[in-house]
């Protein structure tokens, strides 16, 4: 039974579960959108009725002092404060007891005119303690309020709401409930994954493995210890019957071999014949004991540390919206250093200290071990997310921020070096897969959560919900085993990249081009166009947090849905320079088409074309690395080529803020996308070009 077969079989039963899940999320977004759609026009005629009557109030106050309801002054003026104060209200008006206009604000349409003048409203003069509600009017939903001084009617007050802000604030509530789905939909697949993804995934292997030995005639026993419970007594069968052909072939043997060694007289007839038919069995099939082999040992594992990590990243991408808005608000002046360029600082800070960072972290994980080093990052982290929250100015910010990211870089290394020590050379590029899937789940999850939290609770507060997500991945790292299992493959001991090994590197052609031409653009990007420009570029515009949250799950969307399939590219391409290149053209691209308008539609497809050609890029550039730099790690080993790769991978995603930062300053939001999206298309045509000659094979050592 072939592998792909059994994970068609795992992927059919998860599709089945997620199948009935999105069923059961449509249905649960259709009727939460349609309860929203019934309580919005009374609560929205609520807030409108408590201002107009305010302006009643002010209308009866000045009738009271004696002024006469059609000499009143002021109305006007309070009027245009309204305007500024609640601009969703968009018309104002004051009408006598007949329906003549004395006060508006714009001037009103013939629709509305003929409302303020018919029965049905002036009707309401009898009835003041009514409870007014909404009605459609033209292009505007209407609240009248009757104006009664004692017992006399004078007027109405009529207050107005563009329908265009109500289907607006109908089209945002669609959208986070879309957003809860897709979030929803992923969190299910995780923990479809951690609750029986890889279990199962590992029952069908041995039950699959059980009928590859029948099937190949293999009857060996004691092959390995069998602990699944899934099919667990239908293996046992299979073993069983297995088990009972091995003993019935080795009596036969011995029956054959005492007949043999019997006196020739008493030999039966056609024991010859019977040996040489034994000997073709056994030359046929295989019997006897077979080699223990471990079982599965790491799936368990795996499952139990994707678990913790995508709760503690899910943390930190909650911050990734509504971060730039809010160190805004904590700015202060700080010499010789422009607004903008401040703003870029803790996202640009967070990334230096996770760059320089990860090799130092990687030599303590070894010291420490890898549950411990998870233990303490994730709770320096939650530190810093709480102390984040209580931050008075962006100085303070610096100093939180750069606890979170000490605290991520340590978890990241530790969790990776988990993984590998529970890999080996078979299972090593899934279990990484597995790795990096938890990070992209949660970065489509984080931005959007984030931004909803942000609008609705405030960004102190998401950040207390961050801090909290991050003690939350205690509990689960401390079920995680501790110190190296049994059996684990050795791995070079980690080190800090030597400085002349740094820059042998940076006078390698090759090794030069592969960075800075296609990893460290890419990074730049990532974190100046996504992390910094997009979400300030979207509330510039009048946009909200949440819609930046959205926008940003664009983009993890894209990198989620198309990684799988660029890695198949990657794989079965000859030229992978070709992929790179052209991904990061494609995602260069994606700031250029802000050239069509700077409307919210053209940022999500800026996002979906920058989520596509990361996911092309980035799969394949590893892969160059080795087939680029062969010579450089024949010289240095693997470990010190990719460790110094990695460095200046990472240092594009520190400078990639900065970088954004001096185009806003110098172009303008809008203008900086596009810039930033052009510098990567010409580093993209300037890679293809660069590496238009395949790399000279390495000569293999004598």
């Amino acid at each position: 039974m072939k592998d792909q077969y059994l994970r068609s079989v795992y992927l059919r039963l998860a599709g089945v579960v997620m199948l009935a899940v999105v069923l059961a999320l449509a249905a649960n977004a259709l009727l939460s959108h349609r309860s929203f759609e019934r309580a919005l026009a009374p609560e929205m005629a609520k807030k409108v009725a408590m201002v107009g009557n305010s302006v009643r109030v002010l209308l009866l106050k000045a009738v009271e002092s004696g002024i006469d309801f059609h000499d009143l002054h002021g109305v006007d003026e309070r009027f245009a404060e309204i305007d500024a104060e609640i601009p969703e209200i968009t018309y104002f008006s004051v009408a006598d007891a007949k329906g003549q206009v004395l006060h508006q604000r714009p001037a009103s349409s013939a629709a509305i005119t003929a409302y303020q003048r018919s029965p049905q409203v002036l009707a309401a003069l009898s009835r003041p303690e009514a409870v007014p509600a909404s009605v459609r009017v033209d292009s505007h939903y209407m609240v009248s309020l009757p104006v009664v001084s004692q017992g006399q009617p004078l007027g109405m007050v009529h207050l107005g709401v563009d329908v265009r802000f109500v289907d607006n604030l109908m089209l945002e509530m669609l959208y986070d409930v879309l957003v809860v789905l897709v979030v929803s939909l992923f969190f299910t697949l995780e923990l479809l994954h951690f609750m029986a993804g890889a279990r199962l995934e590992q029952a069908l292997a041995a039950l699959g493995d059980v009928f590859g030995r029948g099937g190949r005639g293999d009857f060996t026993a004691a092959r390995r210890h069998r602990g699944e419970a899934a099919f667990g007594s239908v293996i046992r069968m299979l073993e069983a019957t297995l088990t009972r052909v091995n003993a019935a072939y080795a009596a036969l043997g011995r029956d054959i071999e005492a007949a043999r060694r019997g006196p020739a007289h008493e030999r039966p007839p056609g024991l010859s014949a019977a040996q040489a038919r034994l000997q073709a069995l056994g030359s046929r099939f295989r019997f006897g004991e077979g080699e223990v082999q471990p079982g599965h040992r790491s799936d368990g594992n795996l499952a139990k540390v994707r678990a913790p990590l995508f709760v503690f990243i899910l943390a930190e991408e909650l911050t990734r919206s509504f971060l730039p808005g809010y160190v805004q608000e904590l700015l202060v002046p700080v010499p010789w250093l422009s607004p903008q360029l401040v703003v870029g600082l803790p996202i640009a800070l967070f990334m230096l200290i996770v760059a320089l960072g990860q090799p130092y972290f990687g030599v303590l994980t070894e010291r420490w071990g890898n549950r411990r080093t998870m233990l303490t990052g994730a709770a320096i982290a939650a530190a810093g997310f709480l102390a984040s929250s209580m931050a008075a100015t962006v100085i303070d910010l610096l100093l939180w921020r750069s606890l979170c990211a000490v605290g991520y870089a340590m978890v990241f290394v530790s969790s990776q070096a988990f993984v590998l020590e529970h890999s080996n050379a078979h299972n090593r590029a899934t279990n990484l897969a597995t790795f990096v899937g938890a990070i992209m789940v949660a970065t489509v999850c984080g931005p959007s959560i984030g931004g909803i939290l942000a609008d609705n609770l405030g960004e102190r507060w998401t950040f207390v919900v961050a801090a909290l997500l991050a003690v939350a991945s205690l509990a689960s790292i401390r079920q995680l085993p501790d110190g190296r299992p049994d059996g684990a493959d050795e791995r070079p001991p980690a080190r800090i990249p030597r400085l002349g090994e740094v820059g042998a590197l940076l006078a390698n052609r090759r090794f030069l081009t592969l960075t800075v031409l296609a990893a460290m653009p890419a990074k730049i990007l990532l974190t100046g166009l996504c992390f910094y420009l997009m979400p300030l570029y979207v509330t510039s515009s009048g946009g909200t947090q949440a819609m930046a949250g959205r926008v940003l799950m664009t983009y993890g969307v894209m990198v989620v849905l198309l990684s799988p399939l660029a890695a198949r590219w990657a794989t079965t391409r000859e030229r992978m320079e070709w992929l790179v290149g052209g991904g990061l053209v494609l995602s260069g691209l994606g700031g250029l088409l802000l050239l069509m308008g700077g409307e919210i539609g053209y940022v999500f497809g800026a996002m979906v074309l920058v989520g596509a050609g990361q996911a092309m890029s980035i799969s394949a550039q590893a892969a160059l690395v080795s087939e680029h730099c062969g010579r450089a790690i024949a010289q240095m080993g693997e470990g010190a080529v990719y460790g110094v790769y990695r460095l200046l991978e990472r240092l594009g995603n520190a400078a990639g803020p900065l970088l954004a930062a001096v185009l806003v300053m110098a172009y303008g939001y809008r203008w900086g996308f596009i810039a930033l999206g052009g510098f990567v298309c010409l580093c993209g045509l300037a890679f293809v070009t660069a590496t238009r000659r395949p790399p000279a094979p390495v000569p293999l050592p004598a």
